[in-house]
């Protein structure tokens, strides 16, 4: 069959992009289906502008468009010129044409088996239909490489079309997947579509007959049909051999040289083995390539210049000769200019312990250079360890430049803005160090070259077939796991954690640190032993990769396929995020290159010079000024102001990383057979002096940590606490009551009530600022995303933010400070109410309740009460039945919990506070039925009620799970249900406490403070003296040991010196428990959002 110029034509016109069509290779209709014109007009509008029209119109005009002009592109067009149609047009001829002259040649298994890159044990989807693009594409790569074709052996060709099949397949298999349902529709029975749809049946049958319809002539039409497609398959096809061509005659004139450099005098021998794909795809399909010789050598080639690669390792090899501890490994590497040749780095175990922890003392060093050297991106597909040695393979991000923020009325002014440039100038900007980043259902999951390691639950899911050419075969969603990766440190084929060699890392960076400051006159001189860097291109991600790689993923939908103006709008997403300036950004022209380079595929690569302040887009167009100051110049800089200050600053984001890394559930309190026996009758109470002298200490200390701005906001660097996953996360605090400012700023006002000291109180005011910051800001805004970001709890959302502002409008005597509050409340609306679906006290409606309540305590407003009513409604709506019948929430994990902070006791008492106000009676029963849960489950043996979050349940003894909170919450609202069995509960939990006495842990949340406040509310509540002197007892020996060990405990020994400012977690909620020890009668239980 006979592919004519008009077939292609269709193609090529149906397929062209929005800035192709307004170009001038296109003639515009001035006659358009206006249906279709106007459902892509709003499609844009809705994908850029959320829908507004405004909006969407500010978008076009920075481009130099109106509505009138882009109306016209998005119908139908016509090619200007019709005799000169685009290259890759060629390729798609080819191989239709290749494919109607013998259809049926790939339905011969056997003979395909030979002679393409199938794999019977691991089949492509409908593989068979593209074997004729592999033809094509080695008749191509045979042709115009020349002799250079047999520098690789058989296997490794093989290997190279085995992946152009996969990344095709890849491409279609979604689209070719829909007309395979719709054939089979119409081919099967509804039992066998049935078996199909459930991926059981295993016959061939109507596979076959549908490959064999497709390729005896049908296929031509699919491509017609999604045309987009048909333009990336060939496009790829004809990357596949450019790039090997280009490789190949690489090879070849460099072969000398590649055996003088990394192999001496022995011949290298043809190349055997070859892998494509180990990079990001960048500039028409170019990626990083492993290639090993007959002789055993391997190589990496880079596409790239290697320079800055090549300045590093000169570095390195002077600070081995220069002294440094221990020596680093320096990778041999050949560079030509805009390509190079690199080492291989193989991944290997070290030989024993001592070697392990060389490993981490040169990790700390190297995560020294790293920061010094303002490097970024250094995640685990970055770093090999390769015995003892950490070894950077991809330093493109090294030398990084700080972009300048468009213009933002609060641009560096603020407290917050402050501490993430902090942030941004620390260790922690390597990505070196552990981090976690939230996976699926709330779980966490970290990338980091130190820490990321394999089989860890990502928020990534990916389409998987199954039962693959069957009459069965379907497409799944599947969740995605980390993959094992070579950062991973090995011993006696155990992986080792970097949380067992903190010291060495410590130590390690110390040492390099001390060595850098040593030599600082040396770095600083003219003939610098840096001076190399700085006339090297270094890479600049203007967004992350991931963004990206997503992007990609969602516009090869099918149908996103069919038209190139569908497929645009949906790339220009990306302009999105720049809207929000009132004026056209600096960096506005960056999108268009973003697309450019998403069109075909391409991850964009932008680039910078460390001399310069200009970011390149490409050969011929920059960004001026883009960058605050040239890299190099901040690298002096940062050399030059190398200091002791900064040492520990520094090693203290190192410790609170790696704790981050090590813990995964603060709640996990020692059971109480592992508790050190203490008598505290032999310690004294704490006196109402002592109690306050330490508060006033604490203070004093977060007054010194305190982050400052102009605009007389203050905040701190924190760990923000993640529910779901019960990991911390190391970064400037946010706004919560939990983790955040409004926590800090209520112990601050409740320490300048009782002192009246007017500079806590400024501290104070000035840790309220940046929550009016937010309120402006959400207030210009509103939008959705970022208020259900932001949620309805009373730990962490808009809850907690009103309980925090109030309490501390009254200790301040700021009734000002209510109007705030008022207009936080508003945020919560009854759609952001119905968004909920955690529904505890810490993130969900429970704990909305508490701050609505609070605010209509203070105000008497009853439109707030209505929305606590609301809330209550909304939690009534959402019950399910236990296994006892009884009914109650799922939260954590979609599970039903006991204890306060996610659990039915948590949620109960909102509703008894709620039911107190209101005096609705369904809210009272709804409490009781959850208490009478908890009741149905507590265990008479362990004189504790289950933590069902893990799969063997727990018995722990804190605030957040166990008897203490639980207790607590039965002591608050024993006004409200007071029963025999209330009763009977307050006993045990009060005994259970006091029997599991001190241990490690200090805070609020899960440590030996929220244990004594439950003691001194049953001393309140109970009148009961001798519990309030237990608590006094309890408190003189955590304060005797901080005056031991120099701090109270916020996290495990291990990582003493890590800091955290933050309310249940941290400094601050152990502070105004030792006010509200001292002064019980003038501050509320905060633990009970009193």
């Amino acid at each position: 069959m006979k592919i004519t110029q008009e077939d292609l034509l269709e193609i090529v016109e149906q397929a062209s992009t929005i800035p192709e069509r307004l170009g001038t290779e296109f003639l515009l209709n001035g006659m358009q289906n206006e249906n279709i014109v106007n459902s892509r007009v709003e499609y844009w509008c809705q994908t850029v502008a959320h829908g507004n029209q405004a909006q969407f119109e500010k978008r076009l005009a920075w481009d130099g468009l109106n509505l009138g002009i882009i109306r016209q592109a998005l119908g139908s067009v016509h090619l200007a010129d019709r005799q000169n149609l685009p290259a890759w047009t060629k390729t798609l001829k080819a191989v239709l044409e290749a494919i109607a002259s013998d259809p049926l040649d790939a339905l011969e298994k056997s003979l395909a088996q030979a002679k393409y890159p199938l794999d019977s044990k691991e089949p492509l989807p409908f593989e068979e239909l593209f074997l004729s693009f592999i033809e094509i594409a080695r008749q191509k790569l045979t042709a115009q490489s020349g002799s250079t074709y047999f520098l690789l052996s058989a296997q490794s060709h093989a290997t190279l079309e085995r992946f152009l099949l996969q990344s095709l397949t890849s491409l279609c298999s979604q689209a070719m997947g829909e007309n395979f349902l719709v054939f089979r529709i119409y081919e099967q029975s509804s039992l066998i579509r049935q078996i199909g749809q459930l991926g059981g049946c295993h016959s061939t049958e109507q596979y076959d007959k549908f490959i064999k319809q497709m390729l005896a002539g049908e296929l031509l039409g699919f491509f017609q049909e999604y045309a987009v497609l048909a333009r990336l398959v060939a496009t790829v096809t004809d990357f596949w051999v450019n790039n090997l061509c280009e490789f190949l005659q690489r090879l070849d004139s460099d072969w000398s040289n590649i055996q003088a450099t990394f192999q001496g005098n022995t011949e290298l021998g043809q190349v055997v083995a070859i892998q494509l794909g180990l990079s990001d795809s960048h500039q028409n399909g170019r990626s990083v390539i492993k290639i090993s010789f007959a002789s055993g050598l391997k190589l990496i080639y880079k596409p790239k210049d290697l320079g800055l690669e090549e300045a590093y390792f000169q570095l390195v090899a002077w600070l081995n000769e220069n002294g440094i501890p221990q020596h680093l490994k320096v990778l041999q590497l050949l560079n030509c200019s805009d390509y190079g040749w690199v080492e291989y780095v193989e991944h290997s175990p070290c030989p024993d312990e001592p070697a392990v922890a060389r490993y981490y003392q040169r990790s700390g060093m190297l995560l020294c250079l790293l920061y010094s050297l303002s490097g970024t991106d250094f995640h685990r597909e970055n770093i090999i360890a390769c015995g003892e040695q950490p070894v950077p393979i991809d330093l493109e991000m090294l030398m990084s430049a700080v972009a300048r923020q468009e213009e933002s009325p609060y641009a560096n002014t603020n407290a917050s803005s402050l501490a993430f440039e902090r942030l941004n100038y620390s260790v922690l900007n390597t990505l070196f160090l552990p981090s976690w980043e939230l996976g699926r259902d709330g779980g966490a999951y970290d990338m980091s070259g130190l820490g990321g390691s394999g089989n860890q639950q990502t928020h990534f899911r990916k389409l998987v077939w199954r039962s693959i050419n069957t009459d069965g075969m379907v497409l799944r969603h599947e969740d995605v796991k980390t993959t094992s990766c070579s950062n991973t440190v090995i011993l006696n084929g155990v992986q080792v954690s970097p949380s067992d060699y903190v010291r060495e890392l410590v130590e390690g960076f110390h040492q390099m640190y001390q060595f850098l400051m040593a030599h600082k006159e040396t770095f600083l001189a003219a003939n610098s032993p840096l001076v190399a860097f700085a006339h090297q291109r270094v890479r600049s991600i203007f967004r992350a990769t991931q963004v990206y790689a997503s992007l990609i993923k969602e516009t090869l939908q099918p149908k996103l396929l069919r038209d190139g103006v569908e497929r645009s709008i949906a790339l220009d997403i990306l302009s999105r995020s720049l809207l929000k300036y009132e004026k056209k950004p600096n960096s506005w022209q960056i999108i268009a290159a973003e697309q450019q380079a998403l069109i075909h595929l391409d991850i964009p690569l932008f680039s910078f010079y460390p001399r310069s302040k200009d970011l390149n887009i490409s050969a011929d167009l920059s960004v001026t000024h883009y960058f605050i100051e040239p890299s190099y110049d901040l690298i002096m800089t940062r050399l030059r102001q190398l200091n002791e200050t900064d040492l520990e600053q520094q090693i203290g984001f190192i410790r609170s990383s790696l704790y981050t890394n090590f813990a995964s559930d603060f709640s996990r309190s020692l059971p109480l057979s592992e508790q050190p026996v203490l008598n505290l009758n032999t310690i004294a109470p704490a006196a109402e002096e002592t109690l306050l002298q330490q508060a006033v200490d604490i203070a004093v200390e977060l007054q010194k940590r305190a982050i400052r701005a102009t605009d007389g906001s203050v905040t701190w660097m924190g760990m923000d606490y993640m529910p779901e996953s019960g990991r911390l996360q190391q970064k400037p605090m946010g706004y919560d009551f939990y983790d955040g400012t409004s926590g800090v700023a209520l112990f601050l006002s409740a320490l300048a009530k009782v002192t009246r000291d007017e500079e806590f109180q400024d501290l104070a005011l000035g840790t309220l600022q940046p929550i009016f910051n937010l309120l402006r800001n959400l207030n210009a805004a509103r939008e959705t995303p970022i208020l259900e970001k932001i949620g309805v709890g009373g730990g962490k959302g808009f809850g907690s933010i009103l309980y925090a502002l109030v309490r501390s409008s009254q200790f301040l005597a700021k009734p000002t400070l209510l109007n705030d509050a008022q207009s936080i409340a508003s945020l919560v609306t009854p759609a952001l109410i119905a968004s909920d679906h955690k529904f505890d006290i810490m993130s969900g409606s429970a704990g909305a309740i508490l701050g609505l309540l609070t605010l209509h305590q203070a105000t008497a407003n009853l439109a707030v009460l209505e929305q606590a009513v609301n809330c209550g409604y909304h939690l009534l709506g959402h019950r399910t039945a236990s296994d006892a019948g009884l009914r109650a929430w799922r939260t954590l994990n979609g599970k039903i919990l006991t204890g306060f902070s996610h659990g039915a006791t948590g949620i109960a008492y909102a509703l008894l506070r709620l039911y107190e106000v209101t005096q609705n009676a369904k809210f009272l029963a709804a409490a009781t039925e959850a208490i009478a849960y908890e009741q149905s489950v507590f265990s008479p043996i362990a004189q504790n009620y289950p933590d069902f979050r893990s799969e063997k349940p727990d018995f722990l003894v804190s605030w957040c799970h166990g008897a203490p909170g639980i207790g607590l919450a039965r002591l608050g609202s024993l006004g409200i249900l007071d029963t025999d069995r209330i009763r009977q509960e307050i006993e045990i939990t009060l005994k259970t406490t006091q029997a599991f006495g001190m241990q490690e842990i200090d805070h609020l949340c899960c440590g030996n403070f929220g244990r004594i406040e439950m003691l001194l509310v049953g001393a309140q509540q109970l009148e009961r003296s001798k519990l309030a002197e237990i608590a006094r007892r309890q408190a003189a020996w955590a304060i005797n040991r901080a005056a031991n060990t120099g701090s109270f405990q916020i996290f495990p020994s291990l990582f003493k010196g890590t800091y955290n400012p933050g309310f249940f977690q941290g400094a601050a909620g152990i502070g105004y428990e030792l006010l509200r020890l001292a002064y019980p009668e003038k501050l509320p239980s905060a633990l009970l959002w009193q």
